[in-house]
């Protein structure tokens, strides 16, 4: 057989319409993001969303039943997958409380980092849903099993829920706030990220019942390596 007989190898591409179809969603998702995660689901309409993505009207409902059910795709694609992978530290940390530590340093160092993702967690996360979706649901099991274990002095666990949720994301608010850029010149009161990142797990574990002391020593140690999805619309 002649060279020029022998079959090239292909390669396989999705079909183009396919590719549009996925390329769309992508951008439908990419400009939720942004307009959510400053003015939260309930500021933000659908005609909006198509506009900033540049595609018709109608093509939203070819990818989204209604503007919460983009809402809830994006609670799973940029906040659950963290939430899953932050949720292997439990492979590593055996103590409850130096798997909240790094759990809440990562969230904050995270935020710091993607600010847009910050902005977005901090807007979704002030409602019931948080205790059974995403970042929430995973720091209320390991807040339960820090009790149940008896490595932490709870008497009243929904509080002490919103008492070290609140205070992660109101870290995530200071460090992914967008009025920082260009502020170099004003002290920033906060700190660099991972001192930060440090104070606040210390906080939260004198919250939950441990010695200032001890909770400050837990927050400085060394983190334990984890692999993090990256945000996949950042740049959308």
């Amino acid at each position: 057989m002649k060279a020029a007989d022998v079959p090239m190898p292909t390669t396989e591409k999705a079909p183009r319409g396919a590719r549009r179809k996925r390329d769309t969603r992508a951008r439908l998702l990419g400009a939720a993001l942004h307009l959510m995660a400053d003015r939260g689901v309930a500021g933000v309409t659908i005609n909006e969303i198509t506009e900033q993505a540049d595609v018709g009207f109608g093509s939203f409902y070819n990818h989204f039943a209604s503007k919460d059910v983009i809402h809830a795709a994006l609670i799973e694609e940029v906040i659950g997958h963290f939430a899953v992978a932050l949720d292997k530290l439990g492979e590593q940390l055996s103590d409850p409380a130096e798997k909240i530590a790094a759990s809440a340093r990562y969230t904050v160092l995270r935020g710091r980092a993607d600010p847009l993702w910050g902005r977005f967690v901090f807007q979704t996360s002030f409602s019931r849903d948080s205790m059974t979706t995403g970042l929430g649901k995973y720091l209320l099991q390991d807040i339960g099993k820090g009790v149940s274990s008896g490595r932490f002095t709870v008497a009243d666990l929904p509080s002490v829920y919103i008492a070290v949720g609140s205070t992660i994301l109101g870290a995530l608010a200071a460090v992914s706030d967008p009025g920082r850029k260009g502020a170099e010149a004003t002290p920033d009161i906060f700190g660099d990220e991972a001192t930060l990142s440090e104070r606040i797990a210390a906080i939260l574990l004198t919250v939950l019942g441990l010695s200032t002391a001890e909770a400050q020593d837990i927050a400085r140690r060394p983190l334990p390596h984890i692999e993090l999805p990256a945000n996949p619309f950042a740049q959308a």
